[in-house]
């Protein structure tokens, strides 16, 4: 399809159309291509601003939707958008503020019934919470909807200690998610062939050529550290400490690797080409990432980077041969409240998250993953360290004066308040102060709640629970 610049209509159904096949940056210039001609489009200072969000872009989003209210007070996507962008930053007050005209005007409708779930969690009346979201799943939903209300409707049953309802209300949205999605899926490579196939080439490779790497030269930061490990292994508590940190910057999730990955990873020939990558080479493809990281709003001149990826563990090999001087923070968790964090959690849909709309293949992939860890630490002259999830909370500044060490920062107070500075310098990261609120309640040994529910996954994940020093 294409626009002109005189038709915000059509520019506006570009941006929605290329928002919903996932080409967000798409989507922006389709909005505001559309302003130009409309500056003062309430739909399409929406659309922009809806685009800016789920890029993680929280100040530019919220501007944009009220420059949308102040050309027309009641235009209900931007009320609504304002709403959410409040529950994000956890602020169940604004967001409540911003929902009640909303509901006042249309008590019934779905997705404000959703949302007033959503904000209800957030203020921690889970009884309120199920009571909407049985109300919104008592009428017929599109699949979307409905697998993310069943999904928010196990969240609200487990913490009213309903563990059984929780774990169906899962079973029923995910199952709902696999279904949606099972045509991309059979389309590609699934997470776990991917994570197998990479550990059954590294165990047959001659490790010879991965012991060294093209000389690293110079880089914008003064120092490079990757945080890698499993989904929900804690990963997003630990960047925002360290981005409290005056001397660190980190960016949560962005596709640094993404294109490197594409490259060399895909293929057993694309493996040889990075085993034998040339200075020349190198140069290229950290360039390339440093525009990545740049192109994301970070400023890593001069201090700490931290690049957050929470499933990036294959991507190692592109660490060791492009960045040889970064150090690997490696995240861990008893497996079993990964794997059941994994399966309840709603994410954003791709080849791994779809592997956790299975309870079985959510175990495999985390199964394939440490496989792939354990032997990527005997090729690959990486420098790691472990932070396992359960000491950082019992002892968050023990904790993270480990980690300091390690990183050669020096401990600065600031760390410890996750709530504060951190968020100021971290781009694209979930809220500050929901990590603050989870901070002594981060479901450590959760799973024994469902622990007839795992029972088909535990011979999976218990052999790696006594070989990371969790208990039986």
């Amino acid at each position: 399809m294409r626009a002109t610049g005189g038709a915000p209509d059509a520019w506006l159904a570009l941006a929605e159309a290329s928002r919903a096949a996932g080409r967000l940056q798409a989507a922006l210039a389709a909005c505001e291509a559309g302003l130009k001609a409309a500056p003062a489009s309430p739909p399409l200072l929406a659309a922009k601003a809806e685009t800016l969000r789920v890029l993680g872009d929280a100040a530019e989003a919220a501007a944009a939707f009220r420059l949308a209210l102040a050309h027309a007070p009641d235009h209900a996507p931007s009320r609504f958008g304002l709403a959410l962008l409040a529950v994000e930053a956890g602020d169940p007050e604004a967001a409540q503020h911003e929902l009640a005209p909303l509901r006042a005007a249309h008590p019934d409708r779905p997705e404000l019934r959703w949302l007033a779930a959503r904000i209800a969690l957030l203020a921690g009346d889970a009884a309120t919470a199920r009571a909407e979201l049985e109300r919104l799943l008592a009428a017929p939903l599109p699949p979307a909807r409905e697998a993310d209300a069943r999904l928010l409707l196990g969240e609200a049953h487990d913490r009213l200690g309903e563990p059984a309802a929780a774990f169906a209300a899962a079973v029923a949205g995910k199952t709902l998610q696999r279904r949606l999605h099972a045509r991309q899926a059979a389309s590609r490579e699934s997470a776990v062939a991917r994570l197998r196939r990479l550990e059954a080439w590294f165990r047959d490779c001659d490790p010879a050529p991965w012991r060294t790497a093209p000389p690293a030269g110079a880089q914008p930061a003064a120092a490079h550290v990757v945080l890698v490990g499993f989904p929900r292994s804690g990963t997003t508590l630990l960047e925002q400490a360290l981005a409290g940190h005056p001397g660190v910057v980190a960016l949560e999730e962005a596709p640094t690797f993404a294109a490197a990955h594409d490259a060399f990873l895909a293929s057993d020939a694309g493996l040889a080409r990075l085993a034998a990558l040339t200075p020349a080479e190198a140069a290229a493809w950290r360039a390339r990432y440093w525009a990545e990281v740049a192109s994301h709003g970070v400023e890593a001149r001069g201090r700490l980077f931290l690049d957050k990826q929470p499933a990036g563990t294959e991507d190692l090999p592109l660490v060791a041969k492009l960045f040889p001087g970064a150090k690997v923070l490696f995240a861990v968790r008893d497996p079993r409240d990964v794997v059941l964090s994994c399966f309840r959690q709603n994410f954003r849909m791709n080849a791994m998250t779809y592997a956790f709309t299975d309870l079985v293949e959510a175990a495999a992939g985390y199964d394939a993953s440490f496989r792939l860890a354990e032997r990527y630490r005997r090729v690959l002259p990486l420098e790691v360290l472990d932070v396992r999830h359960e000491e950082l909370i019992a002892d968050f500044e023990a904790g993270l004066r480990r980690i300091c060490a390690f990183l050669g920062l020096e401990f600065h107070a600031a760390m410890t308040d996750v709530a504060g500075t951190a968020q100021a310098r971290v781009v694209r990261t979930p809220s500050a102060p929901q990590v603050r609120a989870g901070l002594n309640a981060q479901g450590v040994g959760r799973w024994r709640a469902y622990a007839e529910a795992l029972a088909p996954v535990l011979p999976v994940l218990e052999p790696w629970a006594r070989r990371l020093g969790y208990p039986a």
